[in-house]
């Protein structure tokens, strides 16, 4: 949005919350646009928040004194419409594309069925060819969530030379609402999900 015209500069696009989390964190203002009747209210900012669990997410800016008396709150926003995108939507105010991040995955954990339910994995500094910063244990839910967001998360393979990069992987639904990650593309000996190191309990 170009703040002097009050007007858009490109047209709207769904984004990820993380998205947005990054862009305030590089100092964008990210304002919000109200559905009728509310258009009358203030311009109020979103803030980044830490949720229960530990991850970031937005949240309109607290405010004090006769301010706080107006209860602005985020269900005076329009709803997200999954179809086609609508002018009322909160707008970033400059354009910010999070840069693709790679991520590897040394051990998983599997459940009785032989599914991905934790992982062992990284960040990547692909300049380097080495880890970002440490390993982390982590639950597969987190690995779908930055499939969903565009970061690349890559399986390392046991060898005689340490972990070897090999196949990609990307989200699966099953029946009952579960969510975990498998090996894109056809069945190669030796680089499947059981071809993996395993994460010790």
């Amino acid at each position: 949005m170009n703040p002097k015209t009050n007007g858009d500069v490109g047209e709207p696009v769904v984004v990820p919350v993380a998205d947005v989390v990054d862009a305030i964190r590089d100092g964008a203002h990210v304002s919000a646009t109200y559905l009728q009747p509310n258009a009358h209210l203030p311009d109020i900012g979103f803030e980044v928040v830490e949720r229960w669990d530990g991850r970031d997410a937005i949240d309109l800016v607290k405010r004090s004194g006769a301010d706080s008396a107006r209860s602005v709150d985020m269900t005076m926003l329009a709803p997200l419409d999954d179809q086609e995108p609508t002018p009322t939507r909160a707008r970033v105010a400059n354009t910010h594309a999070r840069p693709k991040r790679v991520f590897a995955v040394s051990q998983v954990g599997l459940d009785g069925d032989g599914r991905i339910t934790e992982v062992l994995w990284g960040q990547v500094d692909t300049a380097r060819n080495a880890w970002a910063r440490p390993e982390m244990r982590a639950p597969v839910a987190d690995v779908v969530d930055a499939l969903r967001t565009g970061d690349q998360v890559f399986a390392l393979f046991p060898s005689t030379h340490g972990h070897m990069p090999d196949r990609e992987f990307v989200q699966a639904n099953y029946d009952g609402n579960v969510r975990t990650i498998v090996l894109f593309g056809p069945a190669a000996y030796a680089r499947e999900i059981h071809d993996m190191d395993r994460i010790a309990n």
